[in-house]
Parts: C-alpha cells; sequence; structure tokens
C-alpha cells in the first residue's frame, strides 16, 4: 500500500504539524509525505509561484509514484479548503482514491460555505472516498451537507514519549495536603472563544474563598495582552502568565497542576485535554466538538453546557475539596489517555482506515 500524504512543515507551529510530527514515526514505510502551505515565500508573485510549483510538483508524483491513496489534511477553513480542493481533483483525475482528513472546524466559516459555495464545495470534496474528522458533530454536519461515502471519526495524538516524562513526576494519584496550593492550569491560545475570560473570573470567585488557589495561564495569542490588562484592572491576585512554552516548560506546568481548566467556546479535539489527562489532571471544559464523544462526566472530571464562570468556579470547587476524587480521576485519567490517544495508537487506526477505503472501493 503507496499513500501520499499531504501536510504542511512540521517544523512550524500548529495543529496538523504537531499532530504529523508524533504520528509520522508509526505509519508504515508506505507513507511519502508531500509538504503544502507556505514556506516563507514573501510577496503575492511569491505565494502564486510555490502553489503552482506545489501543484506541478504534485501531479508528476501522482503520475509518477503507483499510489494507492492521496491523504489531505485541509482544515475547514477557507484557504485550506481552496487549496487541498484542487490537490483533490488532480487526485481524482488521474483515478487515486483519496481520504480528507479535516484536523480544524472552523464554524463561522462553515455558515459562509452553506450560504454561498455549497454547490462548489459539493462539486469538489464530493469526489473524496473517505472523510475523517474529529467528532460526531463534524460527521453529522458532512452527511447533512450532502456528503454519501464513508466517514470515520478519530482524535489528534499525543506523543508516546509523554508517559515517560510524566511518570517521573506523578508515579501515583496526587494527594495534596490541605490547604496547600491548588493549580489550575489554562493552557491553550490566548483567544476569546478558548474561554480565556471565563477562566479568568471563575477562578477569581474561587480565590475570594480559597487564597492558597492559584491560575496559570499558558500560552500566548491575540487576547494575551488584554487579558493581563483585565486581570490588573480587576485587581485579581494568584494570577500568573507564561506566554508561549517550549516542551519542557510545558511539561513542568503540566506536573505541577491540580486541574485543567478549558472552558472553550467550539474545539474540533482539543491536544490540551489529551495532554492533561496524561498527565492524570482532571478536566473542566465544556462538551464541544470531539470532547462530546468521549469525556466521562465526573469520571474524568466536569463538563457542562454552562458558558457561566460561576459554574466553573462551582466545578472547580467541588475538584479543591475533594481529594479523594481528584486522586481517582488522575488513575482513571492516565489508563484512558494511555489506551486511546497515543501516536502510536493513533497511527494504527488511520492506518487501518486506509486499508478500509481500498478494500470497500475494489468491491464497488
Amino acid at each position: 500500500m503507496r499513500v501520499l500524504l499531504n501536510t504542511v512543515r512540521l517544523d512550524i507551529r500548529g495543529g496538523v504539524a504537531n499532530f504529523y510530527s508524533v504520528v509520522r514515526p508509526f505509519l508504515g514505510e508506505g507513507v511519502e509525505y508531500f509538504t503544502v502551505g507556505a514556506r516563507g515565500e514573501k510577496g503575492i508573485l511569491g505565494v502564486i509561484f510555490r502553489m503552482v510549483k506545489d501543484y506541478f510538483d504534485f501531479f508528476l508524483k501522482i503520475r509518477n509514484g503507483n499510489y494507492d491513496l492521496v491523504h489531505l489534511n485541509p482544515s475547514l477553513g477557507s484557504k485550506a479548503i481552496i487549496r487541498d480542493g484542487i490537490f483533490l481533483l488532480i487526485a481524482r483525475a488521474m483515478r487515486v482514491r483519496v481520504i480528507v482528513f479535516v484536523p480544524g472546524w472552523n464554524n463561522r466559516f462553515e455558515r459562509v460555505l452553506r450560504q454561498y459555495f455549497l454547490g462548489l464545495f459539493q462539486m469538489t470534496y464530493m469526489k473524496a472516498d473517505a472523510f475523517i474528522v474529529l467528532s460526531s458533530e463534524f460527521k453529522d454536519k458532512l452527511i447533512d451537507m450532502g456528503y454519501r461515502n464513508l466517514v470515520f471519526t478519530e482524535t489528534t495524538a499525543i506523543d508516546d514519549g509523554i508517559f515517560n516524562r510524566a511518570e517521573e513526576t506523578i508515579p501515583g494519584p496526587r494527594k495534596p495536603k490541605q490547604n496547600e496550593k491548588f493549580n489550575i492550569l489554562f493552557l491553550s491560545r490566548i483567544e476569546r472563544e478558548k474561554g480565556i475570560y471565563e477562566a479568568i473570573e471563575a477562578f477569581a470567585m474561587l480565590r475570594s474563598i480559597y487564597d492558597y488557589a492559584k491560575l496559570t495561564v499558558a500560552g500566548d495569542g491575540s487576547e494575551l495582552s488584554n487579558a493581563r490588562a483585565y486581570v490588573l484592572s480587576r485587581g485579581i491576585d494568584g494570577i500568573e502568565f507564561t506566554g508561549y512554552l517550549c516542551e519542557e516548560a510545558k511539561r513542568k506546568v503540566f506536573s505541577g497542576a491540580d486541574v485543567y481548566l478549558l472552558p472553550t467556546h467550539g474545539e474540533g479535539m482539543p491536544i490540551s485535554v489529551l495532554e492533561a489527562m496524561a498527565y492524570g489532571l482532571p478536566v473542566i471544559t465544556r462538551p464541544v466538538g470531539g470532547i462530546r464523544d468521549f469525556f466521562e462526566n465526573g469520571k474524568m472530571g466536569f463538563v457542562t453546557e454552562s458558558h457561566s464562570p460561576e459554574v466553573f468556579a462551582r466545578l472547580l470547587e467541588n475538584l479543591l475539596l475533594d481529594q479523594e476524587l481528584r486522586s481517582w480521576i488522575c488513575a482513571y485519567n492516565i489508563v484512558y489517555a494511555k489506551n486511546h490517544f497515543l501516536a502510536s495508537k493513533v497511527a494504527s487506526r488511520i492506518e487501518e482506515i486506509y486499508r478500509k477505503v481500498l478494500v470497500i472501493n475494489s468491491l464497488s
């Protein structure tokens, strides 16, 4: 089985690059990588030249490579959908099967797509032999938009080595002493839609009662400076902003936390939630995207449909006061993450999808 997998550069920051950086070592030798997307071009002419060259090189690859499958990875956003739609049409014109993995889903773009470009989307992407999406919600949306071929749901992936690193600092369920620091971690891009202000307000309510509570806000984004200014204007103590963290620093904040908090407004499958579980943290979040498909409320932490900081504060308080529950969730989450989210397991499932698509299409 020979597969040509289109992906962005793996040395950049971003969900697709992170995913294939950890999955790549476990995909078979028959998977070959073709780099797409921005690569430091300057000016519109540079971008146009790169795109034309990519399409031509892709055509030559398909013509000379005897591939069984092409695997595309566009997020549901305007640039990636247009770019990979052309790759899809080239592959199908040359009678090569195509799988489309959608690692990100922009709800605003989806609304625009449905209103103005659904026909064009159908003419292009309905030619794909299968889709892979990160939640059953996205699967249902694809079907509603008219897609009638195979749709698989999958998760993002965490580095297998994360458990070796986690075990260095978490030999077993955490058992904090009474009234020691209760460390809450918010690790994400710092954006309004990630729930940063709900997290700050929930923490402020908790801190007003339990002055040993602490919130670490890790990551960067367009709202970082505004969020810092907001905390200063409100006079909220106990919040540390770390900015972007390298892998070693990220390991330390996960290892030092007691709870992971993400009051997000919408997600595909947030890698930070999976990493938090691997480090044994109870998770408090909202049932959005792929979280809804696997999260066991009360066993892995808590999910709520609410956006209210008061609700998140109460859930944080439940975990702060119940050390036994935190210890039980810690053990449960480590085992669950190890069984479901390891890159080696995700890679194995993707290869099984390749085989299913080829077998089903050979019979049709």
